[in-house]
């Protein structure tokens, strides 16, 4: 007999938990956003839902859901079951990155915070979750649905906001170690010392250090990454505090090949980068060419099977953060928060071709004779990636009021990154080496004959961001009824810098300011001591990323060398806002936990970006007006003392109003169409045991159809996941404290589904089959990682 699980079983599964009948009242104690219980009652033991208090849709997981997952998993895995979330991850360890959705919101849409300094790219707003903080040292990670927090420090944010908090240190002092090792030769080593309260119990910190490696489960190539986080608390006494960290993360990974569907079905789903090295022709008179020289059949030429040993992403970054808390009086407060963010690296395809040249009419003179051979008439392999340097420092401050039944808050954010994007070729050898896979030594780097660099691009973009916010939130018939009332005014100025480069020879300076008045607001009124309801309306907006300014010189000559003339365009997209309202209800009994809401997104000038085959780029657009509209819910129940349930359902419908302008003659058939990459339907379960020293849970995922063209002319079906995970606590001895073994296995059932390839935000396929002039662009996919498990064994000292 055969088992099948069906989109429809597990919506019957999460609508049961959904209408359970009623339990018996809560004893709650009110922290703030989240009222939490004693025995995390209510369904909350398996870490996936909260009883929140906040006016607007928002779910989380806590730390007794994240230590229960693989110890390498990032944040997306983390949060893939909570409701609205549509998230992939490109091999199932977490270290290779992925993409995530919220209500259909791009990752470049919506703001990501670690202790509350933003992480998205400065330029893009993109987000790379491989590089944040180890599993073992988050606590929580929450996401807001639709609207971004008031005081949230974004200027990219037009979906809502995901935030991750890092621990605290432990009061007691602890040495913790832990390894794991799984599937495709997976180890993780990690070690942490807790101080414990020193300094008359005022102070206590903690540090850690991992290194992870693992294989590509098709493919050569794999993922290194070493990483180090650091927390402290200082206890000023009279409710003050200042709580600081540090974040550091190196890592080398060689990417996986996403894969259109012509070429799964002619060379099936295990196609990856080839494994031969380029290698260059010898030199001698005449032009030699390296991508037509017979042992380079096929590397970078019909269906390039390029070399996965150039298909790298190095990339090292550090984040510092610090909050000063300072109680002034009892009823007011300061909070002071910088933080400083530093990224270096590179990545893409970096198998590329030079063309040597001596001749007054090519940039800098022509590129300098880079075989050897003593002419400049040959086209030879080189190493080249998109070489990025991020400076990113900021400050939020923020002041805290209360009169009588008002919470008053009122701030400021403000951040000066300065992002350098550039792209230098270095030469590689025989053997596959490159001489600076970093591209990071200038002495390495290949020149024109004028003495400057050779770069596929060159550019500098200063971002400022700032924002003034305030808020009230007013408690009306004795806590019953809460009104939040607040309003951020949010800019960001972008000055652009373009210096001659192969792909851009002008240079040009752009600056460009977007800002726009953000209110919100918000109600909760609560019917029973168990039942609330809530409505919450909120206004975002995002600035286009700097990408928009890249190659807008056109029509000039080269004299000396030197570009000259040239006629600037100005950028094809603007700001792009949304309004979200959500109408919602809410139960936080002694058994049950339920969290329910309608929502309603209206777009203006929303962006996206998508290969445009008349100009061979990649090109942001305003789509134009679109809406959004559907339900999401999510419960908890414990079924016994020991039994949880968690049960989540969303359900989007998205549409473009209009046909999108393409170019001047010609429009895409966009109007009424669904967004790409926006499944109707999304449905977790999960059903945890947990009894004194062990315990074992198992979940799905429902990921419904979707498309993957702005006209929707392909899609990808739906598909079902199963994840299962266990541990167990040995007793503890004289000197190892709380030995635990745990086992997680991904993707039981070695189901075999597509993720679209998109990048980490808006980039999406225009149409799969021709329309009028604008000929056909196959979308590429990600083929799902089979079955993997982890073991992980954890002992403190």
């Amino acid at each position: 007999m055969q088992f099948k699980v069906t989109r429809l079983s597990l919506l019957i599964s999460g609508l049961f938990i959904a209408t359970s009948p009623l339990a018996y009242a809560a004893d709650t104690s009110d922290v703030g956003k989240v009222t939490v219980q004693g025995d995390a009652g209510g369904g909350q033991s398996t870490g996936l839902i909260q009883q929140e208090e906040s006016a607007k849709a928002r779910s989380s997981v806590g730390r007794d859901y994240i230590e229960k997952q693989s110890s390498t998993g990032n944040p997306y895995q983390m949060i893939n079951l909570l409701p609205g979330v549509n998230s992939y991850d490109q091999d199932g360890t977490g270290l290779f990155g992925g993409n995530v959705r919220v209500r259909g919101f791009n990752s470049d849409q919506l703001g990501f915070t670690i202790n509350g300094a933003p992480v998205n790219d400065s330029g893009s707003f993109a987000v790379y979750p491989q590089e944040y903080t180890d599993a073992e040292n988050l606590c929580n990670i929450f996401v807001t649905q639709g609207s971004t927090d008031t005081e949230a420090p974004h200027v990219g944010a037009s979906g809502g906001n995901i935030g991750m908090t890092m621990c605290s240190a432990e009061d007691k002092q602890r040495f913790r170690t832990e390894y794991t090792f799984g599937s495709n030769s997976l180890q993780k080593g990690y070690v942490r010392f807790d101080s414990g309260k020193i300094f008359n119990d005022r102070f206590k910190f903690f540090i850690s250090y991992s290194k992870t490696q693992a294989d590509k489960f098709k493919g050569d190539g794999r993922a290194d990454k070493e990483h180090t986080d650091f927390n402290s608390t200082f206890d000023l006494g009279g409710g003050s505090y200042v709580d600081t960290g540090f974040m550091y993360n190196s890592a080398i990974n060689n990417n996986y090949r996403s894969l259109t569907k012509a070429q799964i079905a002619q060379f099936g789903p295990n196609l990856d980068f080839g494994t031969v090295p380029p290698v260059h022709q010898p030199g001698g008179p005449g032009a030699q060419n390296d991508s037509t020289y017979g042992p380079n059949a096929g590397i970078n030429t019909g269906n390039k099977n390029l070399y996965y040993g150039y298909n790298l992403n190095p990339f090292k970054n550090w984040l510092a953060t610090m909050n000063a808390h300072f109680a002034l009086t009892p009823a007011s407060s300061l909070d002071v928060s910088p933080y400083m963010w530093y990224g270096f690296g590179t990545g893409g395809n970096q198998l590329q071709t030079l063309t040597e040249g001596n001749a007054s009419n090519l940039l800098g003179g022509g590129v300098r004779d880079i075989n050897g051979d003593g002419d400049t008439k040959d086209t030879v392999f080189v190493y080249e990636g998109s070489r990025t340097r991020t400076y990113r420092p900021g400050v939020t401050i923020k002041f805290n009021q209360q009169i009588d039944n008002h919470k008053l808050m009122v701030g400021y954010w403000y951040e000066r990154a300065r992002h350098q994007q550039t792209g230098p070729f270095t030469p590689i050898d025989n053997n596959g080496n490159a001489a600076d896979v970093w591209l990071n030594n200038p002495d390495l780097w290949l020149k024109n004959q004028n003495g400057s660099y050779v770069q596929y691009r060159d550019t500098m973009t200063v971002s400022t961001g700032k924002s003034a916010f305030a808020q009230d939130n007013i408690s009306l018939m004795q806590d019953k009824l809460n009104l939040q009332i607040g309003a951020r005014y949010s800019s960001i100025d972008r000055d652009f810098t373009n210096n001659p480069s192969q792909s851009s020879p002008g240079f040009y300076t752009l600056q460009k300011s977007y800002s726009d008045l953000l209110p919100s607001f918000g109600a909760r009124y609560q019917l029973t001591q168990t039942d609330s309801v809530f409505f919450n309306a909120a206004k975002n907006f995002k600035a286009p990323g700097n990408f928009s300014y890249f190659g807008l010189i056109s029509g000039g000559t080269i004299v000396n060398g030197v570009y000259t003339g040239g006629t600037v365009r100005n950028p094809l997209v603007d700001k792009e806002t949304s309004w979200n309202y959500d109408l919602g209800y809410r139960i936080a009994a002694d058994k049950w936990t339920f969290s329910g809401s309608l929502f309603y997104v209206d777009f203006k000038n929303r962006i996206a970006t998508s290969y445009n085959p008349l100009t061979g780029n990649n090109t942001d657009y305003n789509v134009g007006d679109s809406t959004s509209k559907g339900l999401e819910l999510e419960s908890g129940y414990s079924l016994t003392k020991n039994l949880s349930l968690y049960g989540s359902l969303s359900y989007i419908k998205s549409k473009m109003d209009k046909d999108m302008p393409f170019s001047a003659t010609t429009a895409l058939p966009t109007a009424g169409k669904e967004f790409p990459d926006t499944p109707n339907w999304l449905s977790g379960l999960s059903l945890q045991y947990q009894q004194d020293n062990w315990y074992v849970f198992g979940q799905g995922k429902y990921t419904g159809k979707r498309y993957s063209t702005l006209v929707n002319d392909d899609s990808i079906g739906g598909y079902t996941v199963f994840n299962a995970g266990a541990g167990y606590t040995f007793p503890s001895s004289t000197w190892l404290k709380k030995p635990t073994v745990r086992f997680n296995v991904n993707n039981i059932f070695d189901k075999q589904f597509l993720s679209l390839s998109s990048g980490s935000g808006s980039q999406f396929t225009t149409n799969a089959v021709a329309v009028g002039n604008i000929a056909a662009s196959a979308p590429s996919f990600y083929v799902s990682p089979p079955r993997t498990f982890s073991v992980t064994l954890v002992a403190d000292f």
